[in-house]
């Protein structure tokens, strides 16, 4: 089921992970509750994506506010490299996704071995490969004799098991820290150094993620907020404040003149993105970047060509009707680094970085693709939109949220309208949005795969994309 509504709602990219939410939500579990159990889930049941090895984000609303929590991992303080490669050793950052897990603790009601139990019987006792994971491993080229020897053979509908990462998640259930200090950490750092990484034990016991401020535009008679450096969620609100004023959000969405403009706008901001955004820990960003004037005169510009990358990553929400809560997390490219400690793929978000601001340091984060946008209208309607879709996210959140604001689309019809993205050398666009361009399959998950949920006075209607093997689960 790609849409549902209801008091109570699980969207995930996976029917099981799905599943696995919807039972906690029946057992009196929070949104909270629901969304570790969903993303353990997925740490097993798509590892390509997402897992213990990688980050994550959680946006949630709340009727004491909105919660902003960034567990992107910082690199080794050791790092040494001045340019990494995608696959490169120096490119594995401290995941910070069972961080995350920690944080949330305080907003929790039943034990974590309870919810990290679905997972930990999903590891130990195996599952059958679906089709998501099915495809990473097809367009995979062999990355090494570990990986291999995990994933090589396997294909859809084939039985897997990972039988260390149920160990480990055992372990977490228990004291979901013990993954950065004490022995889980100890054979971690112990098996990447084999491969190289120049990681030390303190860099996995000092590390935390960190509650964040959203950064926030008016679109309309909406307020849109998304996460702040390093994110590149500030790149999806300059797209949305152009599109404002440059009104080519009056045109029709598959008008060429529409599409081109948006283009135009998408490199200006990716541009902007590019030179300013880093870590705000080693650089400050400019506070300008949002401004109406600065961008209308960005806009004369005509920006210049990128190179940009599709990534792997997943997003779900989940609302118990009084909290909604939207979780992004992430390897980077399909299985990170190729790296592969006890079950755990590691990421390779370390190919974030650049050069100038955002170049490699110790202990610095890169500029990192994952952030999720919450919309609100008047205290009684609100959207949170996240999708897979690495650097093209920007482009993913705002064509999307744009289908729903400007041409009154209902949020699920938003999700499923055809989309088009720059990519730097070429435009791609799905064959029913019926432009001039390289012709995608008409649901292509080369477009980005977007989760979504909406609350309206209560009501909660939510989405999977159809792109993906996801379905939406109502709980009554």
């Amino acid at each position: 089921m790609p849409t549902a509504t209801g008091k109570k709602i699980v969207t995930s990219e996976n029917y099981i992970a799905s599943h696995i939410g919807a039972e906690i939500l029946e057992k009196g579990g929070n949104a909270f509750d629901a969304a570790i159990a969903v993303s353990a889930a997925l740490s097993v049941v798509i590892p390509h994506t997402s897992g213990l090895g990688g980050d994550g984000f959680l946006l949630a609303r709340t009727p004491e506010g909105i919660i902003a929590y960034n567990s992107s991992g910082w690199s080794p303080k050791n790092l040494k490299a001045e340019k990494i490669g995608e696959r490169d050793p120096n490119s594995v950052v401290i995941p910070g996704l069972v961080d995350l897990w920690y944080f949330l603790e305080e907003y929790t009601t039943l034990p974590y071995e309870e919810l990290l139990y679905p997972a930990i019987s999903l590891a130990i006792n195996g599952f059958y490969v679906g089709k998501s994971l099915h495809h990473a491993i097809l367009n995979t080229v062999k990355l090494n004799n570990e990986w291999y020897s995990v994933f090589g053979n396997k294909r859809f509908g084939d039985f897997i098991k990972f039988p260390k990462l149920g160990r480990i998640l055992k372990e977490i259930a228990r004291d979901p820290r013990s993954f950065y200090e004490g022995k889980i950490s100890e054979e971690l750092v112990e098996g990447l150094h084999k491969f190289n990484v120049p990681v030390e034990q303190s860099d996995f016991s000092e590390f935390h993620g960190e509650k964040v401020n959203l950064i926030k535009i008016n679109y309309k008679d909406f307020v849109v907020h998304e996460f702040p450096p390093n994110t590149q969620g500030i790149t999806t609100l300059q797209i949305l404040k152009m599109v404002e004023i440059s009104k080519i959000n009056s045109m029709p969405y598959n008008d060429i003149k529409r599409v081109n403009n948006h283009i135009k706008i998408s490199t200006i901001a990716y541009e902007d993105r590019n030179n300013y955004v880093a870590d705000p820990r080693f650089y400050k960003i400019p506070d300008y970047l949002l401004d109406e004037e600065y961008l209308a005169k960005r806009m004369i510009d005509e920006g210049v060509q990128l190179s940009l990358n599709n990534g792997d990553t997943t997003f779900f929400a989940v609302s118990d009707g009084e909290n909604d809560v939207g979780l992004v997390q992430s390897l980077f490219y399909p299985f990170g680094s190729g790296i592969i400690i006890d079950d755990i793929v590691f990421n390779n978000r370390g190919y974030g970085f650049s050069e100038g601001n955002n170049k490699p340091e110790g202990r610095k984060r890169p500029l990192h693709t994952l952030s999720i946008l919450y919309a609100e209208k008047r205290d009684k309607e609100s959207l949170i939109i996240g999708c897979a879709g690495g650097d093209l996210r920007p482009q993913i959140h705002a064509e999307v949220f744009e289908y729903y604001s400007d041409y009154m689309m209902e949020i699920d019809e938003a999700v499923n309208a055809p989309r088009f993205m720059y990519l730097g050398n070429k435009v791609i666009a799905e064959k029913r949005l019926g432009i001039p361009a390289t012709q995608e399959d008409y649901y292509s998950r080369n477009v980005g795969i977007v989760q979504a949920i909406k609350n309206k006075n209560g009501k909660i209607i939510g989405v999977a994309d159809p792109r993906s093997e996801g379905v939406v689960i109502p709980v009554r």
